[in-house]
C-alpha cells in the first residue's frame, strides 16, 4: 500500500508541473485556470482509484458473510468498508469525486454569503475526506449498523445460497434478504450489498449537485464581472 501511495505521489508531481508552467506567468483567464485545476483534481482522484485497485472482496459468499459478521460484532467501520461489495465502493468513490469538484467550484465562484456557506457545508465531507473509505466512515449512521445486525441475527446459522446468475448470494430472513454480490466480469470478490441502495441514492444526488454547480459557475462568473464594472 505504501508503494502504491508513493507511485500516486510521483504521478501527481509529474502531472502538476506542466499545469503550473501553463498557468504561471501567462494571461490565462481565471475560468480557464479553474477548469484546468478541476480536471486535474478529477484525474488525480481517478488515479487514486486505479492505484488502490487490486484483488479485493471475499473469495466466497461464506467468507463475505463471515467478514460482515466480524465487522458488525466489533463495530469496526474499516472492516465494514472492506466487507462491502464493489458497486458500493464505486458509488462512494463517485460521491467523493463529485463533492470535491463541487466544493472547488463553490470556493472559486460563489460569493460570500448564506448560499456559499450552505454549499460549503454540503460538499465539505467529500472535500475534506482523505479517500472514499474515510468518507464512507464519516457518513455511517446508526441505522446502517442496526440494519446489518438485524439481518445477521435473523440469519442465524444459515449460509448464503448462490443465485442462478452466479452474481448474487443471499440468505432469506424474517428481517429481509441478506445479500452478497460479486460482479461477474470484474476483478473483485464477494461483498455485502445491503448498503448499496443508500450509496446509490447519495451518488445520484451528488452527481446532480455537481452538474448544477458546473452550470451555475458561468452565471456566477458573469455576475461577478458585471459587479466589477
Amino acid at each position: 500500500m505504501e508503494a502504491r501511495k508513493g507511485l500516486l505521489a510521483n504521478w501527481t508531481q509529474r502531472l502538476n508541473k506542466p499545469l503550473r508552467g501553463l498557468v504561471r506567468g501567462t494571461s490565462v483567464a481565471r475560468p480557464i485556470r479553474r477548469v484546468f485545476a478541476m480536471r486535474f483534481t478529477a484525474l488525480v482522484c481517478t488515479l487514486s482509484v486505479l492505484v488502490g485497485c487490486g484483488p479485493k472482496g471475499a473469495a466466497t459468499p461464506d467468507e463475505a458473510h463471515a467478514r460482515l459478521a466480524a465487522a458488525v460484532a466489533a463495530h469496526d467501520s474499516v472492516r465494514l468498508w472492506n466487507a462491502l461489495d464493489q458497486d458500493t465502493h464505486w458509488s462512494w468513490m463517485t460521491i467523493l469525486r463529485a463533492w470535491r469538484e463541487a466544493y472547488d467550484i463553490t470556493q472559486s465562484v460563489v460569493p460570500e454569503g448564506a448560499e456559499r456557506a450552505r454549499l460549503i457545508a454540503r460538499f465539505e465531507p467529500g472535500a475534506t475526506s482523505e479517500d472514499a473509505e474515510a468518507l464512507f466512515i464519516r457518513m455511517l449512521e446508526p441505522d446502517d449498523w442496526r440494519q446489518a445486525a438485524s439481518l445477521l441475527a435473523a440469519a442465524g446459522t444459515q449460509r448464503p445460497e448462490l443465485a442462478p446468475s452466479g452474481e448474487t448470494s443471499e440468505i432469506a430472513t424474517s428481517a429481509g434478504p441478506l445479500v452478497y454480490r460479486k460482479p461477474r466480469n470484474r476483478f473483485w470478490g464477494w461483498g455485502y450489498a445491503g448498503l448499496d441502495a443508500k450509496a446509490e441514492q447519495i451518488k445520484r444526488t451528488a452527481s446532480a449537485d455537481l452538474e448544477r454547480m458546473r452550470s451555475d459557475a458561468a452565471d456566477y462568473e458573469r455576475a461577478a464581472t458585471r459587479g466589477a464594472r
